[in-house]
Order: structure tokens, then sequence, then C-alpha cells
């Protein structure tokens, strides 16, 4: 029968991991002075952690050092001629090789990923005990909870919470693959911008080449121009003659599309890679296809191996565009409707919810900006707020929208153009003025008196 010890030591120990031969069994504590014990069967293995450190994904913290001890609790749980690995997740690595120290006849190979332990044939030891220590860095796409993981003959494989991460960056399409539908065999074809926003200032690196470069992972749809590249808020600096295409091709991709830091950020910066164009041959599928995302700017060049190819190694990868054989007409979108002062409104016959029912101030009506994220059907990414600079910006298309609080001027990509009334806060929601957003963002808008409702109409 199954017995659980729980007790309080002194020890640094954050987890432990009991495994016996064809069971899998695991404790994680829930401080570094806690430990669970379960064990089973007659052979038992223990693998501690001595504290699980938070880090900041794609830094390095040489202050962070996590120290993981692997013991038999039975002679002979460690099979003779047989091997024993301990791997780090991956995007998790050791800054260099990771350190074992032993004292016995085992042999010890180690990569800054990994350890392999092999038994001798003639093992002599009564119970084998290492120790392994490594300052952990994560890779720049990574969050949340790493788990390390340790298998062999004879050790049922099990994982083991090696690190937590907190995210530094966020890099996405401001559209879903499915909004943007490519033709095959067309030129020039539009495809989602790309936003690249820091959580934290100086999380884009002026490192090594100081690159953010991605690829369409496809032969046979490949880049057609470089695009456009601005610093969209923040204070972080692109070399500007740094954007361009390389004709790089090779068995993953057709070319390249690269842009350099010039200056670090001193506040979080939100990059945005806009006028994107594709060019697609008439020999792929039809299907959702992934966009690679790498560079020395982004994370350690050190984390970087996760890849089969060592020139480009990859950072991030996630579906992008949709390629359909068909050329589809646009469909023509439905009449908006909404009653001032009411939560919800219609798209067509459609009832649909506001965040926050809309009012009237002084003759003008209020809704919450993300009414405009659902009717113009963007993305979240679309609409970015500045709680520092008091400032909100709305992406469509190639076009920037930016608004201030207590301003009644607006700034459509370069020009300035003025506001029958301003952007305001009201129980944390940013609102804003429905008419004058309406014609910032291209719709038109009547008053129906029959009604008492408010109509919008995409131009």
């Amino acid at each position: 029968m199954n017995h659980i010890v729980k007790k309080s030591t002194m020890a640094l120990l954050a987890a432990s991991l009991f495994i016996a031969p064809h069971t899998v069994t695991y404790a994680q504590s829930s401080s570094p002075e806690e430990v669970v014990r379960i064990w089973e069967g007659a052979y038992g293995l223990s693998v501690s952690v001595d504290k699980v450190h938070t880090i900041l994904a794609g830094k390095k913290d040489a202050n962070f050092v996590t120290t993981v001890d692997i013991e038999e609790l039975v002679p002979g749980t460690f099979l003779p001629g047989r091997e024993i690995t301990f791997s780090l997740p991956k995007g998790i690595k050791s800054e260099s090789k990771i350190n074992v120290s032993h004292n016995s006849d085992l042999k010890i190979e180690t990569t800054t990923g990994k350890i392999t332990i092999t038994v001798p044939h003639d093992r002599q030891e009564q119970k084998y005990r290492l120790q392994a220590t490594m300052r952990l860095t994560a890779r720049v796409d990574k969050k949340g909870e790493m788990k390390a993981s340790i298998k062999g003959d004879g050790i049922t494989a099990h994982d083991i919470l090696i690190a937590k991460v907190d995210p530094t960056s966020r890099i996405e399409a401001a559209a879903k693959p499915e909004s943007v539908s490519l033709l095959l065999g067309k030129q020039q074809q539009a495809a989602p911008d790309l936003l690249f926003t820091e959580e934290i200032k100086g999380a884009f690196r002026k490192e090594g080449n100081a690159d953010i470069s991605f690829y369409l992972p496809h032969e046979g749809m490949y880049f057609s121009a470089p695009p456009t590249v601005d610093v969209i808020q923040g204070d972080l600096e692109i070399d500007p003659y740094s954007v361009q295409v390389l004709d790089n091709r090779t068995g993953e991709h057709e070319n390249v599309i690269t842009f350099k830091i010039k200056k670090e950020s001193t506040k979080p910066s939100v990059i945005r890679v806009s006028n994107i164009k594709i060019t697609t041959n008439r020999m792929i599928a039809d299907g959702i296809y992934n966009l690679t995302v790498l560079g020395d700017a982004l994370s350690h060049i050190s984390l970087l191996d996760d890849s089969k190819s060592k020139q480009f190694p990859r950072v991030s990868q996630f579906p992008y565009v949709y390629v359909n054989y068909q050329n589809k007409s646009e469909m023509k979108r439905s009449e908006i409707s909404l009653m001032p002062g009411s939560l919800n409104y219609y798209e067509g016959k459609t009832e649909k919810k506001m965040s926050a029912p809309s009012y009237i101030k002084q003759n003008r009506i209020y809704v919450p900006v993300d009414f405009f994220i659902d009717t113009l059907g963007l993305h979240e990414s679309h609409v970015l707020w500045s709680e520092s600079d008091r400032v909100l910006t709305l992406l469509k298309n190639s076009t920037i929208i930016q608004l201030q609080m207590d301003n009644n001027m607006a700034r459509l990509n370069r020009v300035d153009i003025p506001l029958s009334a301003g952007i305001e806060k009201r129980d944390g929601k940013i609102m804003v003025p429905l008419t004058d957003m309406a014609a910032l963002v291209g719709m038109k808008t009547k008053w129906d008196a029959a009604t008492g409702r408010i109509i919008l109409n995409h131009s």
C-alpha cells in the first residue's frame, strides 16, 4: 500500500519526486522548505530542486543558481549498463554546460540542456547520488511553469518543476490567419501586420547582429518587397536602412525579411511591421502556413539552438496566413445599430454586447473602444493603450490612429485632425466619441429618428 509522508525541513527543497520502476509518482512542494514524499514499490529515485526561481524570458541573471539533487533511495534503482537522462524543457537552457559533482563510478555527460548518466555494468556503489548546478535562461517566447524530465531504463519518465518564466515580450500577428486568404499564383498579396510588443523596457536588444528576422517556412511562398517598420509606442529606435528582404533560399524558406535595432528602449515599446506583401506559386496546397521569427535582438544566441537550422535558429513560430485556391468575393458587411445607453448592439440581425454601455455626454455618444475592435474585425492587439502617455493607438490596415486623453486632436498617420470631443476613461474602460471614431476608421454614421438608434455602415 502506498503511504505519504509530508514534513517541513530546513533544506532548500522546492520540489521532490520519487519514481519506482513501472510506476509514475509525483510530488511538488508549495514552498522551498516543504517536502512531499510518495513511495511505491521496492525501488525509488529522488529528484529535488533547491529553489524554483522566477526568471525573465530572454534575460540572463547571474544571481539565480538552480541546484538539482538526483539520488537513489534504494540501491539498485539505477540498472547496471543502462542510461538515465535529465533534460531541461525546450527553450530553457543553462548558460554554460550543466555542472555535475559526484564521487562514484558513474559516467556523466552534460550539455546546456541535458545530463546523461551511464551506469557501469559492474556497478560498485551501494547508493548513487549526484548534484547538478546550473544558471537557467529562458527563450524570449517562453512563459509560465517549465518542467524538466527524467527517464531511463527501469525508471518511468516523469517531470519536475525547474523554473517559472515571466514574459518580457509578445510576438504576434495582428489578425487571425483565416481573415487573410492568399490565392495561388498571385503576386503582391497583402498579409497581416506583425506586432512586436515589449512587456519590459529593453526586451529587444542591440545584441549580436541586433536583428529581428522572419520567414515563411515553405517553398513556393515568399515576400515580394520590404515592409514598413515603425515604432508606434515607446522610444525604441529601428535602423531604417536595415529593413530589407534577403534572397536566402534554403530548404526551409525562399527569403527572409530582416531589420535591426538601432537603440534599445528605456520604456516598453511596440514595433509594427506593416505593408507585408506575399507572392505564391500555383503548386502549394490549401491550408494555414506558419511564420517563423528569429534574431539576436530577441533572445540570447546561446538559447537559439532548438532549430535544426544553425544559420537561422528559431525563436517563435505561429500560424500566419491561409491559402485558398478559390477567389471568393468579399462578403458584404452587415449594418450595425445601437441604442444610446444600452450595453447591447446589433450587427445585422445578430445581437452583440459591448464591455460597457454607451452613454451621452455633452450631446456626444461614447462607446468603449472594444466596440470598434469587434465591428472592424480587428485583433485585440490592434488597440494599444499607454498609461504613462495616456495615448490610445488603433491600427487598421496601413493606418495608425492615435488619440490622447484631454486632447481634442487625433493623429491619423502623421496628420492632425480635430475632434468634436476627446477620449476619456470611465470605470477603467477607455471610452471614445462614436461619431469621431467612426469617421477616423472609415465608417459612416446616421441617426434613425424613428427608432432612436445610431446606424453605422462600412464605407
